[in-house]
């Protein structure tokens, strides 16, 4: 068995991929182009809710749907 921290990783949000969720061998990742998945996915970044990527990144949050009044 056989252990690997990222010093990019900072309590799960990636410093090097603008802080995302860290997910190894993301595009930006240390580790992109370096390991193979067994399913053959290479995982995409996620942002987390509030931040300003993270309306790019899937569907609208609350924060950004209107209210009716």
């Amino acid at each position: 068995m056989s252990g690997w921290s990222c010093r990019f990783d900072l309590n799960g949000i990636c410093d090097r991929v603008d802080g995302a969720y860290c997910r190894p061998g993301m595009k930006g990742c240390i580790l992109y182009g370096k390991v193979t998945f067994h399913d053959g996915v290479i995982p995409t970044p996620v942002w987390p809710p509030g931040h300003e990527r993270s309306r790019d990144s899937g569907p609208p949050g609350p924060e950004t749907i209107p209210q009716k009044p």
